[in-house]
């Protein structure tokens, strides 16, 4: 297995088992705009593309406000059940950092969403660069985010692996020229999914670095 000298990991659905908080407060908000009696189409789309593009696709009125709405209510839904580690994925994390492998992380949170999130969590130290939905004028699927990564870094395309769940992550990977591994541990829609790797479990991250 080829080793990489960075793992950029998406955050929900990747590191975090978050669909329940995501579902929930997208169906919450859509009731809140559609009525109580709306009937509601197949959400899983949504996760992995930014907030607003998700409003944008659900043709609401005013995106930019339907996202914060939904950003209020999805950060009460995390403090009700908050998302949880995957199983294995702290043991992951913590064989990562003992090597020479850069971790960052793209993700489709806005800044405050990622900072909220990883607050109380202890996960901020394993990551070196985070580029979040703030950074970048487009988010996934285009490349911006995993080319502000490399710009942020110096990383070449060929040294980067990037991990996520959804197609999303893919297109991005690849549009920037970089590998991508798609993790089914976290997939809500699996099949189909062009990756250079799938991945059953997070302890097979740990094939792509070169341990001590």
């Amino acid at each position: 297995m080829k080793a990489y000298k960075h793992l950029v990991f998406d955050i929900d659905g990747t590191l975090i088992d978050t669909v329940n908080i995501h579902m929930v407060s997208l169906e919450r908000i859509l009731k809140k705009f559609w009525g109580e009696d709306a009937r509601i189409p197949d959400l899983r789309f949504s996760f992995g593309i930014p907030g607003e593009a998700a409003m944008e696709a659900l043709k609401l009125p005013d995106p930019a406000e339907a996202h914060r709405e939904w950003e209020k209510v999805y950060l009460s839904c995390a403090k009700e059940a908050p998302g949880q580690l995957f199983p294995g994925m702290r043991e992951t994390l913590d064989r990562l950092k003992g090597t020479e492998t850069a971790l960052g992380i793209i993700t489709s949170k806005t800044r405050s969403e990622f900072e909220e999130d990883f607050r109380g969590r202890g996960l901020g130290s394993y990551f070196a660069c985070v580029v979040t939905a703030s950074d970048t004028s487009r988010g996934k699927p285009f490349p911006d985010p995993m080319l502000e990564y490399l710009r942020q870094t110096g990383a070449e395309p060929r040294e980067v692996l990037y991990l996520g769940d959804s197609v999303h992550d893919m297109e991005c990977a690849r549009k920037a020229g970089v590998d991508c591994a798609l993790v089914l541990w976290g997939s809500l829609m699996p099949e189909g999914i062009e990756a250079t790797y799938r991945l059953e479990k997070p302890e097979e991250i740990l094939d792509f670095v070169s341990l001590a």
